[in-house]
């Protein structure tokens, strides 16, 4: 049974309607050309339906929620790996052996191993292109048949033209997002066409497991995609921006053009190659006045601005971005800077006889209520209000009025003594899991704003304090030029200096949170990691713990914070091992010990159960050194 929609309200998304009674997956199919929901069972009943409210579409939790439930997976609708960043790295360094991952499923060669079933030791390059890096041939044919082929004929000119050109990769933002258009051009031709298989005929009764139901986004729902007003409808005039006057833009519509009238199940032979490409991009659809239509290069730049707004980094098990995906049934979740939900990857996942494309997860990193809206966040949290607001005006032009972003939104409890603030969150969670070498704690504690947790000051004007912001930078800066002139002398010295700028004692206070003493000791800590210094490295390894403790106290569960509470756990336990009395070495081992479970709290949420970090955690926890 369907929802009835009306013609404003449209809904080309299996993910069913707030006023539908039936939440399963037939009873939030739309439409032909809409998303589908695999699964393994008869019936799969959605944890999330969708609303429409004054700003859009909203997604809801259908029914209460616990932290850590998997509430959706989505496979892309196209996927592509980064392309390497050509003022850093040659093309042959980019693609040494542990740099390189499958274009289909990006599993990563570093991680074969002797317990790798069906994988290559040695992944396997398109001979045409020379680009793209397959993990097995099940994944090299799935991925040239679904969206690599126009890629490698770009890929291919661009070899050719390289000469004139310079190098194949884009030299500019503007340049990078031509893989993945073309990888979507290509996906959206085979739906249309009708020549790909439904999710159901090839993941039936082979996805398997306590989530086991897949989202494969339609064309319908990629056309429906949130973009900026002014791509909402077509204009009179054809777009100048930049982005379409390149070289390698100009390849890339030549070829959209070429394939776009071939194979098609709706061949019209009035049709030129400009219309039977625009077509693809499907636009016209959506559009009311049919006497004004969407011109090719206006499709392009609406889809453009719809990546911008809407697609999503693929991050590795360290949260480090190496690609993007486009999941519309994903993008239905709105932004809060105080989410309840987190977004996570499983990658290469053995489906049957082949390997799957990355999988976006859904994941709540709190209980959620029936009837709550699902969110995650589109910023960095670690940011101060202002400058979240900021980038979320520049990047997807609205502005922010999340609980976090009002004043008092969001507390975090420390001590009334300020001074006590200095590790607290650290000393705290050790302290209630039995560790008492830090000693008496305070029990005075205070709701405290999280913004003035994150960048308070007192004692200094509005000009003195830019002016030791201007100073910190400028540390920051000369470090830079130091590592890259090999000078680890200068460099652990001018990071030194800029955090003497935030703790010196006084009159003047600096949060000893503050965001930006958080990037030096970030940086001063690998800086004496390098160098060997590891009892050093700790020490402001457990501030930068006691940062993202803070600046994540209303999430719960980040993944950064899980992260770095592993390399806490690392540290105090290669410590351990250098100590020369036992009762040292139980300290440093029971640490090492507490920061493991505190991070397997987290990461057993913020990545999958699969992941190689799950893992390596897991056995951390088996080997800490006690006697």
């Amino acid at each position: 049974m369907s929802c009835e929609k009306s013609s404003e309200q449209k809904h080309p998304c299996c993910i069913p309607l707030s006023n539908c009674n039936d939440t399963t997956a037939e009873g939030g199919r739309a439409s032909e050309g809409a998303c589908r929901v695999s699964s393994s069972r008869k019936s799969y009943k959605s944890m999330m339906v969708v609303e429409f409210g004054p700003h859009g579409i909203h997604a809801m939790a259908s029914q209460d929620i616990n932290a850590g439930t998997v509430i959706v997976q989505c496979l892309p609708l196209a996927h592509s790996l980064f392309n390497p960043p050509t003022n850093l790295l040659t093309e042959e360094e980019h693609y040494r052996d542990e740099n390189r991952r499958c274009a289909r499923c990006f599993f990563s060669e570093r991680n074969v191993d002797e317990t790798t079933v069906g994988r290559k030791q040695k992944f396997g390059r398109c001979s045409k292109c020379k680009v793209a890096f397959y993990c097995c041939r099940s994944c090299q044919e799935e991925d040239w048949n679904q969206q690599h082929k126009l890629e490698c004929q770009y890929y291919s000119k661009m070899r050719k033209k390289n000469e004139k050109i310079g190098n194949i990769y884009a030299t500019n933002a503007e340049e990078d997002v031509i893989p993945l258009l073309l990888r979507t051009f290509s996906a959206l031709k085979i739906m249309r066409d009708g020549n790909q298989k439904s999710p159901e005929e090839s993941l039936k009764n082979e996805v398997t497991g306590p989530h086991d139901a897949l989202v494969s986004c339609g064309p319908d729902h990629f056309s429906s995609l949130m973009v900026s007003s002014e791509h909402i409808k077509p204009s009179q005039t054809e777009p100048k921006s930049s982005a379409l006057l390149g070289v390698r833009m100009k390849i890339a519509i030549d070829l959209m053009e070429k394939v776009a009238i071939r194979g098609s199940a709706n061949d019209n032979p009035q049709r030129d190659n400009n219309s039977a490409a625009n077509s693809v991009w499907g636009y016209n659809k959506t559009v009311d006045d049919k006497s004004v239509a969407f011109t090719l290069h206006q499709s392009i730049e609406r889809t453009l601005n719809a990546f911008k707004k809407n697609n999503f980094g693929i991050v590795d098990s360290l949260h480090s971005p190496f690609g993007e995906g486009v999941y519309p049934c994903a993008a239905l979740l709105n932004h809060s800077c105080a989410p309840n939900c987190i977004i996570r990857y499983q990658l290469g996942l053995n489906v049957g006889t082949k390997y799957q494309s990355p999988i976006l997860q859904i994941v709540a990193c709190r209980n959620i209520a029936k009837g709550e809206e699902l969110t995650h966040s589109y910023v960095d949290l670690a940011l101060p209000t202002e400058e979240r607001r900021a980038r979320l005006m520049d990047t997807h032009g609205f502005e922010c009025n999340c609980k976090r972003c009002h004043k008092n939104g969001c507390c975090v409890k420390l001590p009334e003594n300020r001074e006590d603030w200095i590790l607290w969150p650290l000393k705290h969670k050790f302290a209630a899991m039995g560790c008492k070498s830090f000693g008496s704690l305070s029990t005075k504690l205070a709701d405290v704003d999280l913004d003035n947790a994150i960048i308070g000051c007192q004692g200094l004007s509005e000009n003195n304090k830019a002016s030791i912001f201007l100073q910190a930078q400028k540390f920051e800066q000369n470090a830079s030029k130091c590592m890259l002139e090999g000078n680890l002398e200068g460099e652990l010295c001018n990071l030194s200096q800029g955090i003497d700028l935030f703790t010196r004692k006084g009159d003047v206070w600096f949060s000893p949170f503050h965001v930006q003493l958080y990037s030096l000791r970030g940086k001063y800590c690998a800086a004496l990691l390098t160098n060997g210094l590891v009892n050093d490295a700790i020490a402001e390894c457990e501030h930068i713990v006691s940062f993202l403790a803070v600046a994540f106290s209303h999430i719960k569960h980040h993944p950064l914070l899980g992260l770095q509470l592993f390399t806490l756990g690392d540290l105090y336990s290669e410590a351990s091992f250098n100590q020369d009395s036992d009762e040292l070495m139980n300290l440093f081992g029971t640490k090492a010990e507490l920061a493991y479970i505190w991070a397997k709290e987290i990461i057993m949420v913020t990545h999958d159960h699969s992941d190689p970090m799950v893992k390596a955690l897991e056995q951390k926890l088996e080997s800490v050194p006690m006697k």
